[in-house]
């Protein structure tokens, strides 16, 4: 540690916590738990991992240590197995058989003095987790991708090869030689785990030149990316050959999509907001795309909410498909409304529900909704409504307490 002055005693304070640290265990450096039971006493401080399961990527990835947890419930809460490894952590990714952490590494800008081999910029490192056994999990290996990435839907894991989607941005102190900086570029990237690494398999770059992405999603061996500026491109990607990864597809409309759902029947829902040709704001749309030919996705029907937003755009927890009816349900100012989708018939409106304002004096937003037998159940920071599921008409409703002042 350095001091931050210079006088006599700063020095001898820095000093005095320098020995402190040098006399100190590996063991106070890990992080610790404790569990406390309902009516008891905190349970004794145990170290969260041991020393021998913390491990090191190849390349920095931040000062902190993430930890993963295996817990089984039938047994309590205490951990039965737990791994670390010296990275941050932002963007979580789980298959059946895999866990994905992800961080963004933000370099500094370079030293003209010092020639490194890195560029300027974001790169995002990933790291993997062998999740198969229900007792214990491994540390699998990192690798790392050039960009920043969006949310976890830039993830996927299909038999075995990790597909990722990122964005190269210009580095913030722009080029060395004063010139064109360069504008914004995405990369869909598939990797493998050898080695101990993840490992570049395939990449294609060209996706939304000056345009950053707003929706990723992976079917199978498709994916498609939305990428936005003014004009919305909905991007189909072949997969099915991870080492050559090639766009087939390309749909320009305006406006974008933030969230993008398959329906069945070859059928995409996006949920976003529309633009005019001029880049105006119009509000939210529904949009519904055949991409049964990815050569050539079109847009089959479109659905226009009036000015507002969706929560469903930023959190995919607040949509809701329900596939033996088509039907979709998600928030939209204050209230839910609903529609049917169909090859045949595009996106019809399904009706709409509203919550009681109850004691909280203003009228809650719907956050989620889910269906129970044959019933929609909307929740809202008011209570919970039930509705038909055939018709969306009110059944039952159920208020919140209201909310007791902590002692």
């Amino acid at each position: 540690m350095q001091p931050k002055e210079t006088t006599p005693e700063a020095l001898a304070a820095a000093t005095k916590r320098n020995r402190g640290i040098l006399a100190s265990s590996v063991g106070a450096w890990l992080p610790s738990y404790r569990i406390t039971r309902a009516g008891t006493k905190p349970g004794k401080k145990r170290s969260l991992v041991q020393c021998r399961h913390v491990r090191r990527p190849p390349a920095f990835s931040g000062l902190g240590l993430l930890t993963v947890l295996t817990i089984d419930l039938a047994k309590g809460l205490e951990p039965v197995d737990s791994v670390a490894v010296m990275t941050d952590g932002r963007i979580v990714y789980a298959s059946p058989e895999s866990l994905y952490v992800a961080t963004e590494r933000w370099l500094d800008r370079p030293d003209p003095d010092k020639p490194t081999e890195e560029k300027g910029g974001v790169t995002t490192a990933i790291h993997k987790f062998d999740i198969s056994s229900p007792v214990r999990t491994h540390y699998r290996g990192s690798g790392r991708v050039s960009g920043y990435l969006l949310s976890q839907w830039s993830l996927s894991e299909h038999r075995g090869v990790f597909r990722v989607v990122s964005t190269e941005s210009p580095a913030w102190w722009g080029s060395s030689g004063g010139g064109n900086v360069g504008e914004t570029e995405s990369f869909l990237t598939t990797l493998r785990a050898r080695a101990g690494a993840l490992v570049h398999a395939g990449r294609i770059g060209g996706l939304g030149r000056g345009e950053r992405v707003y929706a990723v999603r992976f079917v199978g061996d498709v994916g498609y990316v939305v990428t936005f500026r003014q004009i919305d491109p909905l991007y189909t990607v072949d997969l099915a050959v991870p080492e050559r990864p090639r766009v087939l597809g390309e749909l320009k409309i305006p406006g974008y999509s933030a969230y993008l759902h398959p329906v069945g029947d070859d059928l995409l829902l996006g949920v976003g907001q529309d633009v005019s040709d001029e880049g105006r704001p119009l509000g939210t749309q529904l949009s519904l795309f055949d991409v049964s030919d990815l050569r050539r996705p079109t847009r089959l029907h479109k659905a226009s909410l009036g000015l507002g937003w969706s929560e469903a755009e930023s959190d995919h927890h607040a949509f809701l498909f329900w596939p033996r009816t088509g039907l979709v349900v998600l928030p939209f100012e204050q209230r839910a409304v609903g529609f049917r989708v169909s090859r045949a018939r595009g996106i019809d409106a399904a009706g709409k529900i509203e919550h009681e304002r109850g004691k909280l004096g203003w009228t809650p937003g719907v956050r989620r909704s889910l269906v129970v037998r044959d019933s929609v159940l909307t929740v809202s920071d008011s209570g919970v409504k039930s509705s038909s599921l055939a018709t969306l008409a009110e059944r039952g409703w159920a208020a919140f307490p209201p909310a007791q002042p902590k002692p």
